[in-house]
């Protein structure tokens, strides 16, 4: 009887820290993403980046002259590029809170260790 009991907690222990970095490392990372496409998706309602992509060629405001089709590019350019520059940083930013994250945990088992 008391191999079983013996086997039942080493695998219980073992279950329970496959667990722990399951949830620690894959539902961390399904929550940070799923906040960072939130973010990204609420940021997109400022900059527009796909609308204005979308319709990078046509004039500002129909104004189917050649002034409306040269400030249509200049502003469409600069909302572009400001739209690219924050999506790129933001990204970043979340990649580092990510890693940090992810290196909390073998950051903490090393200062038990040493």
């Amino acid at each position: 009887m008391t191999r079983y009991a013996f086997i039942y907690i080493a695998n219980s222990f073992f279950y329970s820290i496959f667990e722990f970095f399951f949830h620690w490392y894959v539902n961390g990372f399904w929550l940070g993403s799923g906040w960072l496409i939130d973010l990204l998706e609420r940021l997109d309602r400022f900059f527009a980046f796909r609308v204005t992509l979308r319709h990078f060629g046509e004039p500002l405001f129909q104004d189917r002259t050649i002034v409306g089709y040269i400030l249509g590019f200049i502003f469409r350019s600069g909302r572009l590029l400001i739209g690219a520059i924050a999506y790129f940083f933001i990204f970043i930013l979340a990649i580092m809170l990510y890693l940090g994250w992810a290196a909390i945990l073998p950051y903490v088992i090393y200062r038990i260790i040493i």
